[in-house]
C-alpha cells in the first residue's frame, strides 16, 4: 500500500467508514480552483506593477507604429488611476475568493490524510474532532498564505517589473474588458476613496501628479549609465544641459580683458590684416574705448571690398551690437540670439560697462563641451600636471572648467569666474608674485603676474 493509487484508495475507504462525505472529484476540483484564484491575482498583481513600470514615451512610439495592442495599452495608461483601481478590485475579489474557498479545499484534503496518520502511528487524538480541524486549519492556511504570496504576489511582481513592456502589452486586452464589466463599481470606488483622503486634507493626483525632480531625473541618468543604457558621453550630455539652465552669462562669457577688439579708425588694410593675425571670424569695434562700442564686423563682408578698397568705409559693415546682462540665464540669451538673429552680444554689467563678449559659440560649449578649431585654446591647454603631482594653470582658467577637468570643488561665484579671481577673492586683495592662498586642501602659488592680472598660477596638494 505504498504506492499512491493504494494511498488515495485508503483514504477513500477509511473516510468512507466514518461516515464521511469525501469526493474525489470535489477535492481535486476545489484544488484545481483554488490554483485559478491564485494565478488570477497574480495576473492582477503583475498588471497594476507592469502599468506603472511601463516607459509611456515607448508605448507612444509602438503606437505610432501602428501596434494595436500598444493603443490599448495606451488607453489604459492614459487613464492610469482608474486603471488602477480595476487591479485593485481584482486583486482584492481574488483575495477575498482564496481566503474563502481555499481553506477549506485544502483542509478538505488534508484531514483524511490526518486521519490516516493518527491510525498507523496509534496518535489517535489526531481524529478527534477539534484537534482534526485545528491541526487541518493551520496546515491548510499556511499552504494558502504560500501560494498566496508566492505565486499570487512576488512572482508577478519581479517579473511584471523585469518584462514591463511585455507584460502590459499583453494584459491590456483582457483588463480593458474587466474595467468595462466592472466600470460603475470601479468608478463608484475611485470617487469614494478620493473624497475619504479629501478628508484628511489630502488631494489625489491626476495622471500626470507623478513628477520627477531634477535631482530624481539626475540619478536616474546615473542609473542608467551604470546599467549600460546610456554611454559616458550621452551621461555627461544630458547632465550639461541641466546646468546649462543654471549657468549665468558672467560664467560663460570671455572676460574683457581677453577682447580681442578694433577701433573704429582702422582702415580696410588695417582690418585684414587682423583678422588673418587672430583667424577670428568677427571683430567687436569700439570708438574711444571698449565701454563705447560702435558694433561688430564680419570677416566675410570685408572680403567682398578686397577687389575694391576704394569703395570702403567701415561704417558700411558695421552691425548694430547687441547686448546681454551678465547676470542672465544662458537659456534666456539663447532664446535672445534665436530670435533677433545673432551670434555675438556684448556683455554689460550693472553701471552698463563691457564686461565681456558671449558668442553663440559659448553657449553651444556650454552643452556639448568644447569646440575647437586651429585657433580655439582648449581647456587642457590651460591646465600642465607636473611630474610631482602639481599643475600649472592659466589664471584666466574658468572655474567650471578647473572643476570638471580636476574633479575639485573649488566655489562658483557672481564676484568672479576665473581662477584667478576666486584666488583674489579668497585672499580678499591684489596678488602678486610668489604670493600663496589655500583652500580645501590644495595651495595656489601665483607665479606670474602682468598689471595686477594674474596669468599663471600653481597649484598642489597640501596636508590639512
Amino acid at each position: 500500500m505504498d504506492d499512491p493509487a493504494s494511498l488515495s484508495f485508503f483514504l477513500l475507504a477509511e473516510a468512507a467508514a466514518d461516515g464521511a462525505t469525501f469526493s474525489a472529484v470535489s477535492v481535486l476540483l476545489n484544488i484545481l480552483l483554488v490554483l485559478v484564484l491564485v494565478l488570477c491575482n497574480g495576473f492582477f498583481v503583475a498588471t497594476e506593477f507592469a502599468f506603472v513600470a511601463v516607459r509611456k514615451s515607448r508605448i507612444e512610439s509602438l503606437a505610432a507604429e501602428g501596434s494595436r495592442a500598444a493603443k490599448r495599452l495606451l488607453e489604459c495608461i492614459n487613464n492610469l488611476n482608474a486603471y488602477i483601481s480595476a487591479t485593485q478590485l481584482g486583486i482584492t475579489l481574488f483575495s477575498l475568493g482564496l481566503g474563502w474557498i481555499g481553506e477549506p479545499a485544502v483542509a478538505m484534503f488534508i484531514e483524511p490524510l490526518l486521519v490516516w496518520i493518527g491510525q498507523i502511528t496509534g496518535a489517535t487524538f489526531l481524529a478527534s474532532g477539534a484537534v482534526l480541524h485545528t491541526i487541518s486549519f493551520v496546515i491548510a492556511f499556511s499552504i494558502i498564505t504560500f501560494l498566496h504570496i508566492v505565486l499570487g504576489e512576488l512572482a508577478p511582481k519581479t517579473m511584471a517589473l523585469e518584462l514591463s513592456e511585455r507584460v502590459a502589452l499583453a494584459v491590456a486586452l483582457p483588463m480593458q474588458i474587466f474595467y468595462k464589466t466592472f466600470y460603475y463599481p470601479i468608478r463608484m470606488l475611485d470617487w469614494t476613496g478620493a473624497k475619504t483622503v479629501r478628508l484628511f486634507g489630502l488631494h489625489p493626483t491626476g495622471e500626470e501628479g507623478s513628477v520627477y525632480s531634477e535631482e530624481e531625473i539626475r540619478h536616474l541618468i546615473d542609473v542608467s549609465k551604470k546599467s549600460g543604457h546610456l554611454n559616458e558621453e550621452e551621461q555627461k550630455l544630458i547632465h550639461q544641459v541641466f546646468e546649462f539652465s543654471e549657468t549665468t552669462v558672467r560664467e560663460a562669457m570671455v572676460p574683457r580683458t581677453e577682447i580681442f577688439a578694433i577701433p573704429v579708425t582702422y582702415d580696410l588694410n588695417e582690418i585684414a590684416e587682423a583678422f588673418k593675425e587672430s583667424g577670428f571670424s568677427r571683430f567687436p569695434v569700439y570708438r574711444e574705448s571698449l565701454d563705447d562700442m560702435a558694433g561688430v564686423i564680419h570677416s566675410k563682408d570685408v572680403m567682398s571690398y578686397l577687389l575694391n578698397p576704394d569703395s570702403f568705409r567701415i561704417e558700411k559693415i558695421l552691425r548694430r551690437p547687441k547686448y546681454v546682462v551678465d547676470t542672465a540665464r544662458l537659456e534666456d540669451v539663447l532664446r535672445k540670439m534665436q530670435a533677433e538673429k545673432f551670434h555675438f552680444g556684448f556683455v554689460v554689467d550693472e553701471h552698463g560697462g563691457i564686461e565681456g563678449i558671449i558668442t553663440l559659440e559659448d553657449l553651444l560649449e556650454e552643452i556639448v563641451g568644447e569646440i575647437a578649431d586651429e585657433y580655439d585654446e582648449e581647456v587642457a591647454e590651460q591646465i600642465h600636471e607636473q611630474k610631482d603631482g602639481s599643475y600649472i594653470l592659466d589664471g584666466g582658467l574658468a572655474v567650471r572648467d578647473l572643476n570638471r577637468q580636476l574633479g575639485l570643488n573649488v566655489p562658483m561665484s557672481e564676484g568672479y569666474t576665473t581662477i584667478a579671481g576666486f584666488l583674489m577673492a579668497e585672499a580678499g586683495q591684489l596678488l602678486a608674485e610668489g604670493e600663496r592662498v589655500r583652500f580645501n586642501g590644495h595651495e595656489f602659488v601665483v607665479e606670474e603676474v602682468e598689471k595686477r592680472r594674474i596669468l599663471r598660477v600653481k597649484m598642489e596638494k597640501v596636508a590639512v
